[in-house]
């Protein structure tokens, strides 16, 4: 059961890369809603929808799942739920003329929310049926998971290169939403044949009982509590990559060509960093990966700042090669961490718990576009890479299972 529940985690893997990169939250949307019309306030608006809002949403899922015996069936409504999401926003570009700005802007807020919340409600019982795999293939599947899914990025980038440089606004978003739907349905067939026992629950474990016991949970459980500290530090350096877009377009020229390059070396990052973060592992653990996510956070925006003030487009370009490996560390790491704290009986509320807590993730992208358009790009990036300091202490003192340094 546990090597067939393996090979269908990786067929979603496999197939879910493309809807990952046609669907890119980094590049793709932000372009699409830059070349709608839009201003960085509004990629601050729909970074908090598509990054920030799904994980604020989990503490109220994790209320409904934890008396489910049976998660699977919500893991597939979950990724149905986004793959009408990703057909709906097809549908809204072809007709974007019939309506205004505001309305065709509000529409795409709309599905992106539903696309979003649903990777959120699916997210729960994807991590809680990670659980049913051993120990070593869970090790395994995180770094080959984010292999795989470099290497079907990569070819599929290919393809989202083909089209950005060949099709017009929209009719290349149309084509790109529309790949997303299909893929992302033959993905959810490999949890076709995930097989899952009933789960031992008790009564359901209500919002308002999660709430109130949430202190003794954190007096009681030190290394959760640091955890939820750095995923909120680390989440609001996570909120400014969008805006690397923005900070494209506002020093060059940002059409379907340079959208396509962009895209193609930030896959090309998270390909590279995939044969990396396996050694990280095996020498550091999981802990190394999270230290090595704050050097890479503090130096890319000062080196953004550098590069854009050149001039030098091409060097541009390796700014988002490290985006790709930002990306990437954060997979492979988030999800592993979470599932050494946790145990069976708490790992759907902790999973919910690390994603409603981080508050930073959702607040932030709306207060980075509101403060970009006042002051400036590189102010803002500046005080953002100075900030992500702050993680080295905190994660200096989680002590768990995920920590295997050994000097």
């Amino acid at each position: 059961m546990k090597n067939k529940n393996y090979i269908g985690f990786l067929w979603h893997a496999i197939f879910l890369s493309l809807t990952t990169t046609f669907t890119e939250v980094n590049t793709v949307i932000p372009a699409l809603i830059l070349s709608l019309g839009g201003s960085s306030f509004h990629v601050g608006v729909v970074s908090a929808i598509v990054i920030g809002l799904p994980v604020v949403t989990k503490l109220f899922f994790s209320s409904f799942l934890s008396s489910k015996n049976k998660k699977k069936p919500y893991l597939l409504l979950g990724i149905n739920l986004r793959v009408l999401a990703l057909i709906s926003i097809a549908v809204t570009l072809i007709y974007y003329k019939s309506f205004s700005f505001i309305v065709i802007l509000l529409l795409l807020y709309f599905e992106l929310l539903v696309f979003s919340v649903g990777g959120a409600f699916a997210s729960l019982p994807y991590v809680y049926l990670l659980g049913s795999l051993s120990k070593d293939l869970r090790i395994n599947f995180f770094t080959r998971r984010q292999m795989i899914s470099s290497v079907g990025m990569l070819l599929s980038v290919i393809i989202a290169r083909y089209i950005l440089s060949t099709w017009q606004y929209p009719t290349q978003y149309v084509i790109l939403f529309s790949i997303s739907a299909t893929s992302l349905f033959i993905a959810s067939m490999g949890f076709w044949q995930v097989k899952e026992s009933s789960a031992n629950v008790s009564e359901r474990v209500y919002l308002k009982d999660i709430l109130k016991n949430l202190p003794s949970l954190l007096k009681h459980d030190k290394n959760f509590a640091l955890f939820l500290i750095y995923s909120n530090i680390m989440g609001a350096a996570l909120a400014l990559t969008p805006f690397y877009i923005g900070y494209a377009k506002n020093n060059f020229t940002l059409d379907g060509k340079l959208l396509s390059s962009l895209l193609l070396i930030q896959i090309s990052g998270m390909f590279v960093a995939s044969f990396l973060y396996p050694k990280i592992i095996n020498k550091k653990g999981f802990k190394g990966v999270l230290k090595f996510r704050i050097y890479i956070h503090f130096f890319l925006p000062l080196i953004a700042v550098y590069i854009a003030n050149k001039g030098s487009l091409i060097a541009y370009l390796f700014v988002f090669f490290f985006i790709g490996v930002i990306i990437s560390a954060r997979a492979v790491s988030e999800d592993a961490a979470l599932i050494e704290l946790s145990n069976e009986s708490n790992r759907v509320i902790y999973s919910a718990l690390s994603g409603t807590l981080n508050i930073a993730i959702i607040v932030v992208p709306l207060i980075l576009g509101s403060l970009i358009s006042v002051f400036s790009y590189e102010i803002i990036f500046i005080i953002s890479s100075l900030f992500t300091l702050l993680a080295f202490p905190i994660l200096s003192k989680i002590t768990c299972p995920i920590d295997l340094e050994t000097n």
